[in-house]
């Protein structure tokens, strides 16, 4: 109960970090350039995650439990193509011509975005399972990755001229959904006791955080040509911090 409750207190600033994110059009722009080098920060951080944290971990408990390693890749297979349907569902809905990043244009994609947040909550939920140290980190890169995608929401409903207090709304209740659905996976995990198949859910958020950070994050980084050379920068940097932190705070098995 008492990660549990260490996750609870996690959601609470990933909250705060999301209605951050949509408050911030509304005070201050920030430059393209600026939006970049975040979401390059968030994709480092998130590869360093995956390769560091995610799939060492999630190997190494198969193999202490003797769960079949094929069992585990299909695991990780399964989060990667869900947030892959989910991906083409919304860019289908969004349409080719479409400049504004994760624009709510009818409530089917609506519901595609909250079906990405509820993955995203799930995957946060498992990086728990392989101990407090990485489930900070996990934490701190969906905050950063959180801010974004609810900055440009945000920047599109001052496009759209959507009433404040109506958008306001939407905004917090999409902040509400990583979250809530972290909070009840994390409560579901705990409740059945899952023991030798601890590695299928860490498996799972892996997939997930491959598709955001190789197939989302990491071509946005680089969307602005004119400063690779700085996204690149960035994304190194994200990495290393993953990288530092194992190393200061290595995970006891």
């Amino acid at each position: 109960m008492e990660t549990t409750t260490t996750f609870i207190l996690f959601a609470a600033v990933l909250v705060i970090a999301s209605m951050a994110g949509a408050l911030l059009p509304r005070i201050r722009q920030l430059s393209h350039a600026q939006t970049g080098l975040l979401v390059s920060l968030s994709s480092g951080i998130f590869i360093g995650l995956l390769f560091i944290m995610l799939l060492p971990e999630a190997i190494h408990q198969s193999e202490h439990t003797g769960m079949d390693i094929h069992d585990v890749m299909y695991a990780i297979m399964a989060g990667f193509v869900l947030i892959l349907v989910v991906n083409v569902i919304l860019k289908k809905e969004n349409g080719a011509g479409k400049h504004c990043h994760h624009h709510i244009t009818s409530m089917s994609t609506l519901i595609g975005l909250s079906v990405h947040a509820a993955c995203d909550g799930m995957a946060l939920a498992a990086t728990f399972m392989a101990g407090e140290e990485i489930g900070l980190m996990a934490t701190i890169g969906m905050c950063i990755h959180k801010f974004v995608v609810l900055f440009s929401l945000s920047s599109c409903m001052l496009i759209s001229e959507m009433d404040r207090r109506t958008a306001m709304k939407y905004l917090f209740g999409f902040s509400l959904i990583t979250p809530i659905a972290g909070v009840v996976f994390m409560l579901l995990l705990n409740g059945i006791h899952i023991g030798d198949y601890t590695a299928l859910p860490l498996a799972f958020a892996a997939g997930t955080f491959m598709y955001v950070s190789l197939c989302d994050l990491l071509p946005e980084a680089f969307h602005d040509k004119e400063r690779k050379w700085q996204s690149l920068a960035m994304i190194i940097v994200g990495m290393a911090i993953i990288a530092v932190v194992m190393a200061m705070f290595p995970h006891s098995h």
